[in-house]
């Protein structure tokens, strides 16, 4: 067999541009009056910035974020020279002539990033990042900030919500209050509070710029309700054995799994090393023709197993497990996790296609 074409044991992840498209538009419209960016950190959240970052610019968007100097270098090769880039971990020692030479805008959170951004001259647009209560990075909100920054360039001032996912958190309406006060500091500057979660807060938190990320990809925000997203990635892996696992016996490593009767069980090509985490167990799931089959025994490297013995239709190896697609935020809970890391940790090994163009 050719080892150009994709074996049948590689499990692939699909990617719905079309779906990207539509979650941006709806954050958009939902980010009223204030323009609508988009995080592209991470490789567009693992899902491949190089296909992602040309639909959502088609769509409209002129506002992109990334964490690192080098996710943004590849994004202004990717977007070209017209849209804005901003780097959210700010500027290292020695990144400022990389910055302005790529036309990137590192969003400056500590002393230490101004001062070198300062010592470089040439008075290169920044953005400035105030810490309003999530007490990770940014400057303190009520310290004398427009002092610090008085010759800089500052193209927007940005906070972070640390509790958006709740809306009825006071944390939320404690740190709008403490922007406000930045923001009356800062007049004639563009100021952005709100990711997907802040966007579903409401008008109040849009200020000029909106900055969405896991929306754009499928995940939920809010802990509870919000807006029903389109779901952006599906993983397909193939069954590779079907037997019958007999009453009392185990299944997988730690024999964690004991068949309380007698049982159907389908061996599937996908494991903690393609992202499906170990702690997807129990409480994990998949579909084959739609029908749910839960996940038993432990996750191993490669290779995880199933339930299949209530299935309509009998299946057979050759045939498709489905994972993810409406069920990202259920797969998420049954590992103990969030639908951010299942995204951002999905593995190498896929045989990854995109579907739809994005426009």
């Amino acid at each position: 067999m050719s080892v150009d074409a994709p074996l049948p044991s590689s499990p692939r992840l699909m990617v719905d541009l079309d779906a990207v498209r539509s979650n941006y538009l709806l954050m958009a419209a939902r980010s009223g009056m204030a323009s609508c960016g988009a995080a592209i950190k991470a490789d567009a959240y693992g899902l491949g910035l190089n296909e992602i970052a040309p639909v959502l610019a088609r769509a409209g968007c002129t506002s992109f974020f990334c964490a690192h100097v080098s996710e943004g270098m590849i994004a202004r090769q990717i977007l070209g020279h017209e849209m804005e880039i901003f780097i959210l971990n700010g500027v290292q020692y020695g990144e400022a002539p990389l910055l302005r030479q790529k036309h990137l805008i590192p969003v400056l959170s500590t002393p230490e990033h101004i001062a070198l951004w300062q010592e470089a001259g040439e008075n290169a647009p920044a953005a400035l990042h105030v810490d309003t209560g999530m007490n990770r990075l940014g400057l303190p909100w009520q310290g004398n900030v427009p002092d610090m920054v008085k010759d800089l360039n500052l193209t927007l001032v940005m906070s972070h919500l640390a509790c958006g996912s709740d809306p009825a958190h006071p944390m939320n309406r404690q740190q709008l209050e403490r922007f406000a006060v930045i923001r009356t500091a800062f007049p004639g500057i563009r100021a952005s509070l709100a990711n997907s979660a802040g966007i579903l807060l409401g008008d109040a938190w849009h200020h000029d710029l909106t900055r969405p990320g896991i929306a754009l990809y499928g995940g939920a925000p809010l802990d509870e309700g919000g807006p029903n997203l389109a779901p952006v990635a599906h993983i397909e892996a193939p069954i590779l054995q079907v037997f019958t696992l007999r009453q009392g016996q185990s299944v997988g490593y730690g024999a964690t799994y004991t068949a309380p009767k007698d049982m159907t069980v389908a061996t599937v090509a996908i494991g903690y090393a393609d992202g499906l985490r170990r702690d997807a167990s129990p409480g994990g799931f998949g579909r084959i023709h739609d029908q749910k089959v839960p996940l038993v025994g432990r996750v191993s490297m490669d290779l995880s197993t199933f339930d299949v013995s209530d299935l309509t239709k009998p299946p057979k190896p050759g045939d498709l497990l489905c994972l993810l697609g409406k069920d990202l935020e259920a797969l998420a809970i049954a590992s103990d996790t969030l639908s951010y890391e299942v995204l951002t940790g999905l593995g190498p090994r896929f045989v990854r296609e995109y579907k739809g163009c994005g426009t």
